[in-house]
Parts: structure tokens; sequence; C-alpha cells
């Protein structure tokens, strides 16, 4: 009989596998095994050609793998779906090796389930080696920017605060960091403006309602800032005529089904979760085999599902639409996988699956409400829109929404919970930020007159944006290109751990004086600051998965212009205006823990204070990506030196070394 072996990352994947093929030979990867090595750079110029090496405690996996793929026939690799998961797969197929090769297949799904992983053995494949030359450039880069840039930022502030932590650069979450220092800012400075309503009280058979002033000549958004024409206005409103009444339907369209970005904000949202703790919910749901991969960007979803869930609305009385729902994706959307949901609409307890933790309980009741929702029919809304005029014609409003067509919204009857209603608000639109109290019109007929009971000059200020909360920033991420579905989480919990913001029981950020001076420091110097870039590399990684890109032309780019930038943040003192001083230190919380890399060696060379080369002076024509002037075929590149007088600091050197043994000091320590 064939032996089969399939490889999967979680063991708690590999137990529920086991049940649907019980003759399978189940190992689990416990994620990454093999990544680049923690003590050294581990890639660099001109190849970019990353070294890997199996992970500290990961060298069991590697022999249980040899001895396994020894007795098997056939090797399914069934990682992620996502780039994390392929390069996994590629890790897996380069430790077994070429006497493995004809027998091991790539096998993706997106739902643990005994149907979904039979599919996908029928569509094996190999290993889509373009999208895990996507997944090394991102390491790379990542790489470049963490162990060049970090220890000349340390440095720098070091002269200011000796007993300063060391300090990170990170290619995203330096830009994560940004993105609160600067709406910190905009709050510290902002100046509110005052400005001016009016607001007349009515009262018709005993219903209450407003009117508010309507200004003429007013451009869109421009503020009332004449106080005096307000009180004139006030003084003479003494009736008010109904002038127009207009009835509008609205549609009130379902919601797309879920993505990683909407799940967590909606986690967020209605359970006040972290991105860390849903995502980490959502993993074990995955796993259990009750809702789809939740890394996607894509908001597709099965014909086949759909039906499914058509069927059981009708069952449960519920509108659906004429036609299918199609959601249009983004471009850079990985299309061929489906949304995040439920694997069967039939599961609304999941403790029919042995689970009783609460919480898991509650996130998966979210996910399955959302996942009926989104295919049901468009709810629809009437807004009625009163205006009325004083005997100086000024224009007064009214309005009011009346629900006319739950549609979608109805299935919110399957759980009377609160979160089950912030949770039907949130897919509506309807935000803690915009919630309003709602208006009941009377009814009115065109040419009455109403007395008001009062009316108010209302003086009102301008209010700074909000800070940025899980919610908020997720989405801001996302909206700007900045990480993706599998790195939203970590981007949040690094930028946490390293003390640069802090966040609170309402989930929202602040950042602190490191975090601040970090960016400000860095900003004005590297390019891989700019919201743009990072957008522009997200880019450029989706073309190298789609073969429409070269690896090493996208990553010798970035290499190039980081490197120039890092010559010139080198030779550079820090602004006047960027300080930091031992009270920052308490300010920052967990930054104190942070660890220097070993060292920011790289794979070829190693500079020590035995190495002594001629050392020359450094000239513009000396700075990294530029040919060594010596051997005129490597390329200089930023070092460390590793032990001695001069441990620490940095030099520029050969890519050739040893075989060149280039050295120049940058300009600041020449």
């Amino acid at each position: 009989m064939s032996q089969v072996l399939m490889i999967v990352e979680s063991p708690a994947k590999a137990k529920k596998i086991k049940t649907f093929f019980p003759a399978f030979d189940i190992v689990a990867t416990v994620g990454h095994f093999r990544d680049l090595p923690t003590k050294e750079m581990g890639v660099e110029p001109p190849d970019h050609q990353p070294l890997y090496v199996v992970s500290e405690g990961k060298q069991s996996v590697v022999v249980k793998l040899r001895a396994a793929a020894k007795k098997a026939d056939t090797i399914y690799v069934a990682t992620d779906p996502d780039r994390e998961g392929e390069a996994i797969a590629a890790h897996v197929v380069n430790t077994l090796g070429s006497a493995h090769k004809t027998k091991i297949h790539r096998v993706t799904y997106d739902e643990v389930s005994k149907s979904a992983i039979e599919k996908a053995i029928a569509k094996k494949r190999q290993v889509d080696w373009q999208l895990v030359r996507a997944q090394e450039a991102r390491r790379v880069l990542d790489r470049y920017v963490g162990y060049l840039v970090s220890p000349e930022l340390t440095n720098k502030f070091r002269s200011q605060v000796s007993a300063l932590p060391f300090l990170t650069a990170g290619r995203v979450q330096s830009v994560a960091v940004k993105l609160v220092v600067e709406r910190q800012q905009v709050i510290d400075t902002f100046v509110p403006v005052e400005h001016y309503g009016v607001q007349a009280t009515l009262i018709k058979a005993g219903i209450e309602f407003p009117a508010a002033w309507v200004p003429a000549g007013l451009a869109p958004g421009q503020l009332m800032q004449d106080r005096n024409l307000a009180a004139t206005v006030r003084d003479r409103t003494h009736t008010l005529r109904v002038n127009t009444i207009t009835r509008k339907p609205t549609k009130v369209p379902a919601p797309a089904p879920l993505i990683t970005s909407s799940f967590v904000q909606l986690m967020g949202a209605a359970l006040k979760l972290t991105t860390k703790v849903a995502m980490g919910a959502a993993q074990q749901l995955f796993e259990a085999g009750l809702i789809t991969y939740h890394r996607t960007d894509s908001p597709s979803i099965s014909e086949e599902f759909a039906a499914s869930v058509k069927a059981f609305a009708l069952r449960q009385r519920l509108p659906v639409p004429e036609t299918a729902r199609v959601h249009k994706m983004k471009a850079s959307a990985q299309g061929a996988h489906e949304c995040l949901r439920v694997v069967d609409i039939e599961t609304r307890d999941i403790s029919s699956a042995g689970i009783q933790d609460p919480l898991l309980a509650a996130v998966y009741g979210l996910i399955w409400l959302v996942t009926l929702q989104s295919q049901l029919a468009d709810g629809e809304n009437a807004v009625t829109t009163v205006t009325f005029r004083n005997g100086a014609e000024d224009v007064f409003e009214s309005k009011s929404t009346q629900v006319k067509f739950l549609g979608w919204r109805e299935a919110a009857r399957f759980s009377q919970t609160g979160d089950a209603k912030a949770a039907t608000d949130e897919m509506e639109g309807i935000g803690e930020d915009v919630k309003r109290p709602p208006v009941t019109l009377p009814d009115l007929s065109t040419n009455e007159s109403l007395t008001p009971l009062r009316v108010d000059i209302l003086t009102k200020h301008t209010e700074p944006p909000p800070v940025f909360t899980e919610k908020s920033l997720v989405k801001t991420m996302e909206s700007m290109g900045i990480g993706r579905p599998s790195t939203f989480a970590s981007i949040i919990e690094k930028i946490l751990s390293l003390g640069y913001v802090t966040r609170n029981k309402k989930l929202q950020f602040a950042p602190t004086p490191i975090g601040k001076a970090t960016v400000q420091a860095l900003d004005p110097e590297f390019s891989f600051l700019a919201y743009r870039y990072t957008a522009d590399v997200e880019e450029s990684l989706d073309l190298i998965a789609m073969g429409k890109a070269d690896y090493k032309a996208v990553v010798q780019k970035a290499w190039e212009v980081l490197a120039a930038e890092l010559t010139t943040f080198i030779t550079k003192p820090l602004p006047h205006h960027v300080q930091l001083d031992a009270a920052d230190l308490k300010a920052t919380g967990s930054a104190s823990t942070s660890k220097a890399p070993t060292t920011a060696k790289t794979r070829n060379s190693s500079a020590s204070s035995s190495r002594s080369p001629r050392t020359v002076q450094a000239t513009a024509a000396i700075t990294p990506g530029a040919t060594c002037p010596d051997c005129k075929s490597g390329t200089l590149n930023v070092k460390k030196i590793q032990g001695g007088v001069n441990a620490g600091k940095s030099f520029i050197g050969c890519t050739g070394y040893p075989r060149c043994k280039f050295f120049s000091w940058p300009k600041t320590q020449g």
C-alpha cells in the first residue's frame, strides 16, 4: 500500500486532518523552521541571495521531516495558502532535497475539511517559485533596513542617553509608528475653530423635533463664523412654514464578505479585541475546520457555498437577492482565495465541534452572522427631508430616516446579543463616531406653519481627528497599502513590544517619546518612511509573484536607494529638536528590553580587530552601492566591526572580502 506523507504547519491542523485521513502520516513544521540567520545579515549585494539556516530549536523538525520522507511514496506539502505558506513549502522541498523531488506535490485549500483537501489533492501542483521569490524579496528588504539602519539609529541617540536600549528601524514597522506619531502631532497642534448654527425646536402632535438653519451662500465645507448673523436669524425666527417635503428611498447594501482587514476591524468594534487576539482566535477556528483561511484580501465566495447560504436563508424566511452577488476586489488581491467565512452555514453553535471557549464562540458567531448577511438582499431606508422658511426667508431643515425594508439586517434576529447589534452597525457603517439620536417627524403638509418652542444659537468647535484605535489603524494601513493580511497583527505587536507606542484599554494608540524621536530622526533621511514607498514596494512584490518583475532588479533598486541614504544618515548629526533624555526611557515601557542583533556582519565578510586592510579617506565615490575602487568587481556596503577597540563601529567594505581588502571609514568616523 502506498504511504502518503502530508506536511502542514500546525500540530492542531495535523490532528484535525488526521481524523479525515487516518492512513496519512502527517507532520507539522510548527511554522517557519528555516530563516535568515540572527547573528549575521545572511544576504548582501550584488546577488542578494538569502542564506537560510535551520531556526533555533527546529533541528528536530528537520530530522522528523527527512525520516518521514524516506518512508513515503507520495508527499503533499499542505502549508497555508499564502506567501508565507509557499515559502515554508519551498523550505520543505529544499530540505528534503532532489532525492524526493519527484514525489513531492504542493496542495492548498481554504478550509480544513475532507472535501476541500480532497479537491486540493486532485489539483496538486508544484511549488510556485515566483510566489516564493516575492516572499524572499520582502524578507530581504526587511533585513537590510533592520540590520543596517538600526545600529546607526542607536548610535545617534546614545550620544544623548548612554543607557539607551537598542533601537530598531523597520521597513514597515517604522511607517506604522509614523502614522501614530503624525496623528498625535495633528491632535497636539490642533487649533479649534468656533462656528455657529441656529436650531429651532418644533412640536406637533406631541412629537418634538429639531430644524437646523441652512445658511445661504456657504461653499461646501465652509463654516458659519458670523455670530452676529446667527443671532439675527435667531431673533427673526418666530414661525416656520413648511416649504418642501421630499421622501427619497436609499439602498443599504449588504456587507461584503469578510477579509482580514474588515475582520479585525469588526472584532475591534464589536468585541474590543486587539488584532493579535482576533487573529489568534481565527487561527484556532481555522485549524478546527470551522472557518476558511483567515489571512486573505479576497472577498470572493464559491458558488457552491453561496448556494448553501441561499438555501439556508430561504428555509429561515430571510430575503435573498435576485442575482448572485459579485464583489469587486483590489487589483493586488489574491483572487484564487476565498473570503473569511464559516465552512458550514448550518453550524451556528461551535460547541458541537467540542469547543467551549466563550471567546472563540463570540468570534465565530460574528463571522457566521456576517457570512449570512453578505448573501442576503439589500436593505432599504426612506429619508424624509423637510425644509422650512421663516418670515425673512431663512431656510431651516429637518431630516428623518425610517427603515422600510430590513433586508440583510433581518439576520440579526438570530442573535440578540449586543455583539450582534454592534456587528450589524459596523457593517452598516454606523460606527461610534457617526451615531446620532434618531429623529422622528410628525405628519406635515406644505405651507403649514409651526411656532417654535425655542430657537437657540449653537456654538460649535471643530475637533481634531480622533486618535488611532486598533480598528482605525488597521483600516488606514490597509487603505494605504502598508502591510498585508498576514502582517497586520505582527506589525502592531512589534511597535508595542519595542515601546514606540502604547495602547490603552480602549485600544487607542499614543506614541512614546522614543517612538516620536525615532520617526523624527529617520523620516527626513530615508525614503522607506514615505507612505507611497511602502505601497510601491508591496506592488513590486505582487509583480514578482505574478512573474512580471525580476527579484534581483527589485531588490537591487531598493538596496541602492537605502545604501545611499544610509551613508548620508551616518555623516549627518541629528537635528537639534530631536532629543531624548533619561526620563524618556521611563515613558517607553518595554523598549528597554530590546536587544541589538548579535552582529550585523554579512555572509561573506567579517570585519574584526584583526582585519588591517589599507584604510583610505572617504570620498564622494566611496558610498554603499558603488563599485569597489580596488578590485573593480565587488560592491561597497556598510558593515560592522565585531571586536577590538573599534567594536560596533560602521565601515565601508567590499563584497569581495577576503579576496579584496578594501576598507574605508565613513566621514563621521574617519
